[in-house]
């Protein structure tokens, strides 16, 4: 099997990388081993370049990434494919003196929280990561790529290969998220465990203490743990934080019925987006902003390509 481009890792960096590949006329591949535990399925898809503290070079990528995303989902709309997204801004509840003077918090919370002095609203906003995996991968099939469930065991001259075969590729990109170290990346798991609640959300995502809240599903998704390690699953110790969080620092969230579960490795490290070896591309490091930093990522893959980026 060939490719000119094999893009091992279907997250939505990969995902993205793929469509946007395909979009314009190359032949990919797009490999995925589908393990518990990627972060795309367990993601807040929080676009929120200011809260999460982005500078430089960085906060200019999340602002790429926050005004490429309402011209990505038209693009996946007009293909009949629809994403839980909204773009009304984020906000940060300041809880100390110290907080409201640091994010100039003098507006009122837009939703009840408790020990709130004061809160600010930022350019932001969420996509659902899911579902727009699910967009993504649905258009790239469409557009002619292939999708093939396969564990990539190592890519070497040209060749990428796993337990049940192996396909040759002028190119590949590896968006391989917290499992980068298999390739010799510099990556490591900061597992991320996530409670959906029925209730009601606030107007756009909500930074509060240590977490947040966001709409998610006609829910709510309160976010979130960071622990390092491979352990799967969400376990008791981070159910109760959770749920003390919520109970705790949100009125409207009291007693508030449960839903379910997600966890979630974040690939932490530096952020890596070059070549790894002679052909062979790395998308790494994005830690929690994977899917803000998508858009910039998938941009900067086409141009180490060559591929020209007139259709973005």
């Amino acid at each position: 099997m060939r490719a000119e481009v094999a893009v091992v890792g279907a997250g939505i960096i990969g995902a993205l990388a793929a469509y946007e590949l395909a979009k314009r006329g190359v032949a990919v591949a797009l490999l995925d081993a589908e393990r518990p535990g990627a972060a795309t399925f367990a993601s807040a898809g929080m676009l929120a370049p200011y809260p999460e503290g982005l500078s430089g070079e960085l906060l200019e990528a999340g602002l790429y990434g926050l005004a490429r995303y309402p011209e990505l989902l038209a693009e996946l709309k007009e293909r009949g494919l629809e994403v839980e997204a909204a773009f009304s801004g984020t906000w940060v509840a300041a809880l100390t003196p110290s907080e409201k003077e640091a994010w100039e918090a003098e507006a009122p919370s837009p939703y009840p929280v408790r020990g709130a002095l004061g809160a600010r609203r930022f350019p932001g906003g969420f996509v659902h990561p899911r579902r727009l995996r699910e967009a993504l991968l649905q258009a790239f099939q469409d557009l002619g790529g292939t999708y093939l469930r396969a564990e990539v065991e190592g890519v070497e001259g040209g060749r990428v290969y796993w337990g049940e075969g192996a396909l040759r590729a002028r190119f590949v990109l590896l968006s391989v998220g917290a499992w980068g170290g298999r390739f010799g990346l510099r990556v490591r798991p900061l597992k991320g465990e996530a409670l959906l609640l029925e209730g009601e959300a606030p107007p756009g995502p909500l930074f509060a203490g240590e977490g947040y809240l966001l709409s998610r599903e006609g829910g709510v998704y309160v976010g979130a743990t960071q622990r390092e390690g491979w352990e799967e699953g969400v376990d008791l110790f981070g159910l109760r934080w959770l749920a003390d969080y919520a109970h705790e620092r949100f009125p409207l969230l009291e007693g508030a019925r449960f839903r379910g579960v997600v966890f979630g490795y974040r690939p932490v490290g530096e952020l890596f987006v070059g070549e790894v070896g002679e052909g062979v591309y790395a998308a790494v490091g994005h830690g929690r902003n994977g899917v803000l930093l998508a858009p910039w990522t998938a941009k900067r893959l086409l141009g180490l390509l060559g591929v020209e980026d007139d259709a973005a």
